[in-house]
């Protein structure tokens, strides 16, 4: 009995489920839906040329939302064409507003948002026969949900007491939980709700206060025919608009006034500062006629006068930077105005005289090229990539065997030459720099330096067991030369960081061993197939000057060693 009783409770069950649930099966939306197509656009959609066909958006889709105006300011250049010629193939049309929200207090934001719906106003001007205007939220402008809330009622009074019908609201479903406290309290404004899904959105508002959406943007990426590219596909749950359009006779079709070329009002202006590494902006000037117009530029270089201007090769964006070559002219930038009708040029005034305080980058040292230099010259050169350079100061320093580095002396000053020859003196080093000035007398930093040593002729080393003989085949016309083993040549207190022999090599010729402070750097092979005079042999480097005595000795026995000098140099 009891066994019984509890399968006819479980089987009633059952039927109260199933009665329950097959009418709320039956009366689902989202098995059945079928949905009335439109699109949102705005200037976006007509970048690079691109051109919307209304008439070919008409075939699929029946109706169009496009972008009006952002914040207080922005207005999208192609709304007024694509409300004219939407109308022209009858695709119902609305306006929304990109909210920027702003406001320190309740009362500021309240205010700024008065502001944007009369910015809205203005330049969307919704008239009978358009679809509501629509607030996008989508930008909370970091303010607190409880002012956001204030900013947004302002706006839609503002907009309901002007246009006289209840303004949509779009957003999604995050911003209105995380911004909007996930409120009902806007609920009876209707609701476009953008959620890409191809299934049913989420409602945010517990279902929009009961009344669900209105308009749903499902998708950014729907391939509709006469738009080039990607672009918002909304849902409209039903198929008569009526509700969704503000009363009263439709406007008629205006038909468009015929192209004008385009006129200057107010000629280019150019503003920042005239100095050299500076940037100059061009702003277009104002200009009549048709729309939509685009605006190229080009700028000259022009005398201190104002006068013989030309143009400067690649200046050709709204903004230019102020180069050495610059200085001294004045600039001048010609914009051009182009529509569908024609091209017109317009000059803005020239600019002040364009000044330069900024220095030029250093020169680069081209010469000497090599160490050492077997002469009593040394040629020095010497070069700049940076233009506007006019002129060069160059100096050296030079030392003695045995000292360090003298003070710079000039060579040449405020000079256009780029080469020089300097007189110099055997066993000495070389180091040449340059600067560079232009031609508003700015200096650079001296540049790196080049250097070059020369050597000490033999007759300043002492000898033992050399002779000493003349002639026009070695260096400074004289040679120290040996057969003996143990003849030897020294240099006492000399500085170095590089030593090399100036010698003469021959067949047969005999070895010298090199030492510093008594301690051996290399032996010198001089042997050579042919006989060859002033060969200048690299014996030994350091990696910082060094101070002390240099011997030369013969290592081979009753063979011939001409030694012609010995070079120390004390810089790479």
């Amino acid at each position: 009995m009891a066994a019984r009783v509890r399968r006819s409770l479980v089987s009633l069950l059952a039927l109260t489920i199933v009665g329950t649930l097959l009418p709320m099966l039956a009366a689902s939306p989202a098995r059945a839906q079928s949905y009335t197509l439109g699109i949102d656009v705005s200037h976006w959609q007509e970048e690079n040329g691109n051109v919307i066909n209304w008439q070919k958006v008409s075939e699929t889709h029946v109706f169009a939302f496009h972008k009006a105006t952002e914040g207080t300011t922005y207005a999208d250049p192609r709304y007024a064409d694509n409300r004219t010629e939407a109308a022209s193939a009858s695709i119902p049309f609305g306006a929304y507003h990109f909210a920027r929200p702003s406001g320190g207090t309740i009362a500021a934001a309240q205010q700024d948002g008065v502001d944007e719906a009369d910015h809205f106003l203005a330049v969307a001007q919704p008239a009978a026969g358009d679809l509501i205007p629509v607030l996008d939220l989508e930008a909370n402008g970091n303010l607190p949900t409880r002012r956001l809330k204030a900013w947004v009622q302002s706006w839609l009074d503002r907009v309901r007491s002007v246009v006289g019908v209840e303004p949509m609201i779009y957003t999604g479903p995050n911003f209105w939980e995380s911004y909007m406290g996930n409120t009902a309290e806007f609920a009876a404004y209707p609701l476009w709700i953008a959620h890409y899904t191809s299934d049913a959105p989420r409602v945010p508002g517990g279902n929009w206060g009961g009344n669900g959406w209105a308009f749903w943007q499902w998708t950014s990426s729907a391939q509709v025919p006469g738009i080039k590219g990607g672009v918002d596909e909304d849902r409209f749950a039903g198929t008569d608009l009526t509700p969704y359009k503000i009363p009263g006779a439709p406007l008629p079709v205006p038909t468009p006034d015929p192209a004008t070329p385009p006129s200057n009002q107010s000629p280019p202006t150019i503003s920042g500062d005239t100095e050299v590494g500076s940037t100059l902006a061009a702003d277009e000037g104002t200009w009549s006629g048709s729309t939509p117009q685009s605006y190229s530029y080009a700028w000259y270089r022009c005398d201190a006068d104002g006068s013989s201007c030309a143009d400067i090769a690649g200046g050709t964006d709204p903004s230019y930077e102020l180069a050495p070559g610059d200085f001294g002219h004045r600039l001048m930038v010609r914009v051009t105005a182009t529509n569908s009708a024609a091209s017109s040029s317009e000059d803005s005034a020239p600019s002040e005289t364009i000044t330069d305080t900024v220095a030029p980058g250093s020169p680069v040292m081209t010469a000497p090229r090599s160490q050492p230099t077997l002469a009593t010259t040394m040629e020095a050169s010497w070069n700049s990539i940076e233009p506007g350079v006019s002129a060069f100061d160059v100096r050296y320093r030079a030392t003695t065997p045995r000292s360090g580095f003298a003070d710079f002396e000039s060579v040449l000053g405020d000079s256009e030459a780029k080469e020089t020859t300097v007189d110099v003196n055997p066993g000495s080093t070389y180091c040449f720099s340059a600067r560079a000035i232009d031609e508003a007398g700015n200096r650079s930093n001296w540049s790196g330096e080049r250097c070059s040593a020369v050597p000490m002729d033999d007759p300043k080393l002492r000898s033992v067991g050399f002779v000493r003989r003349t002639g026009d085949a070695f260096f400074l016309s004289t040679v120290s030369s040996a057969t003996r083993m143990d003849a030897e040549l020294t240099a006492t207190d000399v500085r170095a960081r590089d030593i090399y022999l100036v010698a003469s090599r021959c067949r047969g010729c005999g070895k010298v061993a090199v030492s510093f402070n008594g301690k051996r750097l290399a032996t010198v092979d001089l042997a050579a197939k042919a006989t060859a005079n002033q060969r200048v042999i690299h014996v030994s480097g350091f990696a910082a000057v060094r101070s002390g005595t240099i011997r030369i000795r013969v290592i081979s026995r009753n063979l011939p060693v001409k030694i012609d000098g010995l070079l120390l140099a004390l810089q790479d």
